[in-house]
């Protein structure tokens, strides 16, 4: 028999990236095209016209930093969040809380996103569960909706199955020895925890901050239904200007420069961190 050529393997992932790739072409091709006033793209015209009006444009450079703003303080919350919950699950020695617990985290796949928008706002809201609470204790309400507070905690609630689950799997190659061993050196649980667990543990934290700071700039539907308007992210930037400016080659444009800012600055990330994870984990290993 023949073995099976290895190159065969590759040809659904040459199919896909064919797909996506032709798409984007269209995209990028587009982008240098000018658009006309009852939605058409001009093919007569052609430069880089659409790339300068970006940078020209306050509310698209703003939107852009402020995506990534908002993605950095989304991935550290979630982060300072999952570590201790995911160490939890793998450190507890009763089989039946374990599973509790990944339940807790898995039980959020089963409800979709617009499900859990609603679902936000129905306790964030004026008159939701949260402010009908402080009310009822004699405290004022809170703006919680419509605002940064409200698309926070929905994307933290979003994005913490993936980046604890991604956290379960660095804290199962951690050898418990290791940790036994500081305890019985003096060492406080705490205390070796912090000067252990969390060095010996930081690139799969670096991992799983940057999987969730990829999801968070990508937010598009809890910015919409739960920011009110007041908070835009470049997903909701370039849909409003596909769907309701009809302006198709400058929307164009913004997603290619978005999508290559965002692949620039996770790939300094990736570099710097993984550099600084390799230094803290000589450091704890000496």
């Amino acid at each position: 028999m023949h073995k099976p050529n290895k190159l065969v393997a590759f040809i659904p992932m040459l199919v896909v990236l064919g797909i996506y790739g032709s798409a984007f072409a269209v995209f990028v091709i587009a982008s240098f095209r000018a658009g006309m006033p009852d939605g058409r793209i001009d093919n007569s015209v052609l430069g880089w016209h659409n790339y300068r009006r970006f940078f020209e444009t306050a509310a698209a450079t703003d939107t852009l930093l402020d995506t990534f703003l908002i993605s950095f303080l989304l991935t550290v919350i979630t982060l300072v969040l999952a570590f201790p919950f995911a160490y939890q699950i793998t450190r507890t020695q009763s089989s039946a809380i374990r599973r509790i617990l990944l339940g807790v985290v898995m039980v959020t796949f089963l409800s979709g996103g617009i499900t859990r928008a609603y679902a936000w706002m129905v306790v964030l809201g004026n008159n939701g569960l949260i402010n009908r609470v402080l009310a009822e204790l004699g405290f004022g309400r809170l703006p919680l909706l419509y605002n940064l507070n409200g698309v926070v905690t929905a994307l933290v609630h979003f994005l913490l199955p993936f980046c604890i689950l991604t956290l379960i799997g660095t804290f199962q190659t951690l050898p418990r020895n290791l940790e036994e061993a500081a305890t019985s050196l003096g060492a406080s649980r705490l205390r070796t925890f912090w000067l252990v667990t969390v060095p010996l543990t930081l690139r799969g934290a670096v991992g799983a901050g940057i999987l969730t700071l990829s999801v968070a700039v990508s937010s598009f539907l809890f910015p919409l239904l739960l920011g009110g308007g007041k908070v835009r992210m470049m997903s909701n930037h370039i849909y409003e200007l596909i769907f309701i400016n009809f302006d198709i080659p400058f929307a164009a444009a913004t997603a290619v420069i978005f999508l290559l800012t965002t692949i620039i600055l996770v790939s300094l990330l990736t570099f710097v961190l993984g550099a600084l994870t390799n230094d803290s984990r000589w450091s704890a290993a000496r």
